[in-house]
């Protein structure tokens, strides 16, 4: 490697909670402190000019097999690459049309090839380092990290009666939130005009409390999403998990939200949140039975002491121990890992002979990239049509509004990355 500075070309399946937080952020991070040239874009964007262009390509959370022609592109020109993931797509459950979407044939398949062939894979959770282990040696596990110049102080203000209980989540259809939901509407009943409850991201089934429910918009822009959640007051989060193998390759990601807003959280007593929750010191920890549930709440509406307890020495444990600095060090120093590494893709990885690194078979990089955007439109207009037939308007919508999104964050991306336009306006703040 030169003395330049390194070209980072991240290739995203999505705008999510996930690739804001694990690459978006940090890229931008380490492209304004003048480290790397960051350039972010969506796979159905890519063109072979793109690749060409970088010396570093990152990847996380990409399945589709769809987009094979790039891993062989890459692995042709020796061009090194980093996998991150942050789920374990091999365990997810079968009886949603998520698992169903993700334990396709395919895509397991795609994401195997990916892991194996990756100059370094990154991982959030003691079971993912394991999985991957037994693919790829050049694995290490990550802590996700909390912008701290997002986060806003709580005041007097915004701690009101009633007790306000919040759950968010990006899922539109939420299935952990029916952990703690028999054991809310007890709250709910015993607890008249002493609690309000805000959901964010979801309308819940089965809740009963009229206007002490309020719902709040998903937010796309993670950024915007937790500057107005830290303003929200909110007294009590809940936080649900499932004890089984695909939940507890998860991240943290509701312990040091919850925390860092000064939120008391009430935990799954699952490992994702028993390894850094202190049970009430920095949380609790419940079963998942409506009985552990409703008495947990209860027990934080009722005693203001530890409730505050739990509120301040929740977000002091992880001011000190997630950080956005430290998050971009570790991006950093493996990317100069990587780097220094370069061209250490087996033989065994290489495309067999033949391969051009192309959807069609040709070279050409004009027919590449519109192929592959015509592929991608078609694709999503006939989703839309029978998300429309099955799901109604409403869901159809979200989805509409979610790629919309992605849309005006490539354009955004692209105008920061030429120097054209500051797409993250707050100033940068290592803490």
């Amino acid at each position: 490697m030169n003395n330049s500075k390194p070209k980072v070309l991240a290739i995203l399946p999505a705008f999510i909670p996930s690739t804001h937080i694990c690459i978006i952020k940090p890229m931008v991070g380490m492209h304004r402190a003048n480290l790397i040239h960051a350039k972010i874009t969506l796979e159905y964007l890519v063109s072979q000019r793109s690749l060409e262009w970088a010396d570093l390509v990152i990847f996380c959370r990409n399945t589709e097999p769809r987009y094979d022609y790039m891993l062989d592109f890459l692995l042709s020109r020796r061009i090194p690459f980093v996998y991150d993931i942050d789920d374990n797509f091999f365990e997810a459950p079968l009886d949603s049309e998520e698992g169903e979407y993700h334990r396709n044939p395919g895509r397991l398949a795609a994401v195997t090839r990916y892991i194996e062939t990756a100059n370094w894979v990154r991982v959030y959770s003691e079971p993912m380092l394991e999985q991957v282990r037994g693919l790829n040696e050049k694995v290490e596990m990550v802590s996700g990290p909390i912008d701290w110049s997002l986060i806003s102080p709580v005041t007097a203000d915004s701690r009101r009666n009633p007790v306000r209980v919040v759950y968010a989540t990006s899922r539109f259809d939420d299935q952990l939130a029916a952990l703690f939901m028999p054991g809310l509407n007890h709250i709910l009943s015993e607890y008249a005009g002493k609690v309000e409850v805000h959901f964010w991201g979801t309308k819940p089934r089965f809740v009963n409390g009229g206007q002490r429910i309020q719902h709040h918009s998903f937010v796309p822009d993670y950024d915007k999403f937790i500057r107005r959640f830290s303003q929200g007051g909110f007294d009590i989060g809940l936080a649900p998990m499932k004890d089984d193998s695909f939940h507890r390759s998860k991240t943290n990601n509701k312990f040091r939200e919850y925390s860092s807003c000064q939120i008391a959280g009430i935990y799954s007593d699952v490992d994702v949140y028993s390894s850094c929750v202190t049970n009430g010191e920095t949380g609790l920890l419940v079963s998942n039975s409506a009985e552990s549930w409703r008495n947990a709440i209860a027990r934080l509406i009722e005693d203001h002491d530890l409730r505050r307890k739990i509120q301040r020495q929740a977000q002091d444990y992880v001011r000190g121990h997630y950080s956005q600095g430290e998050f971009e060090r570790v991006w950093w120093d493996q990317i100069q890992q990587v780097l220094a590494g370069r061209g250490t893709h087996s033989v065994a990885a290489l495309p067999q002979a033949g391969i051009s690194g192309s959807p069609s078979g040709k070279v050409e990089d004009r027919n590449w990239q519109e192929q592959t955007i015509l592929d991608h439109l078609t694709t999503k207009v006939r989703n839309f049509v029978v998300h429309f037939k099955n799901d109604g308007l409403r869901f159809s919508l979200h989805l509409f509004r979610e790629r919309l999104h992605d849309f005006l964050m490539v354009v955004k991306l692209r105008f920061f990355t030429s120097s054209v336009l500051k797409y993250f306006r707050s100033p940068k703040v290592v803490k």
